[in-house]
């Protein structure tokens, strides 16, 4: 493994999680507390029916191993700004869209190693195959989920106007900076590519399908307002690769699920904008957030 990407892959995920704390402000977490039922649905989606899923196209497509096992890692990954961009794109409930984001990221890591240190084992994986060192996957989850976000929502509480001027420029930034370590990535494990692009590519898709179908259905079902329904399907549909990717390489030391992980994130866009343009299609509102 390069460690010059075990080290800049850790930065640059604490960088991206920094310039989204500049978002925040305490009003959207009070917010959720006044209307609690669309967080705790869309808690309940990610941390239940984002694994049921997983499990059911193992079972269902005879999954090998490692395709399974990074099914396993993506569906136990938080969710990502992307979510909050196809949210206000579809005119959802942009600001519980960016709570919840930053909600689920926060508690990644107490979460996300547990539930993968849970769930490899029943693959047959034994502990000298994928290992995941506990205390140091939550140790670096929370110096990349956790303190950058306080970090972020204290420098926009004390320097609103230079953040609200430059947080445009940033987010390009970060952007293109991530983008060139995503490209390194995929240049460092070129020839396995091809590989990927059977059954692993179909339960990519298939999972970030089901997941974003479910979570609209169920949003539904729940009586949730429209605009909370769509901002929950792609909160269910769309998981932050990039932790995925993180965790694969730096923690469970797997070019392999790196590399699927980073292929979910590709995919993934496939379904997110199917479902975009049908949401767009039955409510051609302006594309704005209602809050």
């Amino acid at each position: 493994m390069a460690p010059v990407l075990t080290i800049l892959l850790p930065l640059m995920l604490a960088l991206m999680t920094l310039v989204m704390g500049m978002t925040l402000e305490t009003h959207h977490f009070s917010r959720l507390r006044q209307k609690p039922r669309p967080l705790i649905l869309g808690l309940a989606m990610q941390w239940g029916l984002l694994p049921l899923l997983a499990w059911l196209l193992i079972v269902a497509l005879d999954l090998p191993t490692t395709t399974a096992a990074a099914l396993i890692l993506i569906s136990a990954a938080p969710g990502g700004a992307t979510s909050n961009m196809f949210s206000f794109l579809a005119d959802g409930d942009t600001a519980l869209s960016i709570s919840l984001t930053a909600c689920v990221g926060l508690l990644a890591p107490l979460w996300m190693p547990v539930a993968i240190m849970i769930q490899l084992p029943w693959l047959g994986i034994d502990n000298g195959t994928l290992a995941l060192p506990l205390g140091p996957t939550m140790t670096q989850l929370a110096l990349i989920c956790i303190v950058p976000v306080v970090v972020g929502m204290m420098i926009r509480r004390y320097h609103r106007t230079w953040v609200d001027r430059h947080q445009p420029r940033l987010k390009q930034l970060v952007g293109f900076l991530f983008m060139l370590l995503l490209l390194a990535l995929v240049a460092r494990n070129l020839q396995q590519l091809p590989s990927l692009l059977g059954r692993s590519a179909l339960a990519m898709l298939l999972l970030c399908a089901l997941a974003l179908s479910a979570g609209y259905l169920l949003a539904r079902l729940a009586r949730c307002p429209a605009a909370s329904c769509r901002s929950l399907a792609f909160e269910v549909g769309i998981q932050n690769g990039a932790i995925a990717i993180l965790v694969a390489y730096t923690q469970l030391g797997s070019d392999e699920l790196a590399m699927m992980a980073l292929l979910y994130g590709i995919l993934m866009n496939l379904p997110a904008l199917l479902l975009l343009a049908w949401f767009r299609s039955r409510t051609p509102a302006p594309l704005f957030s209602r809050q």
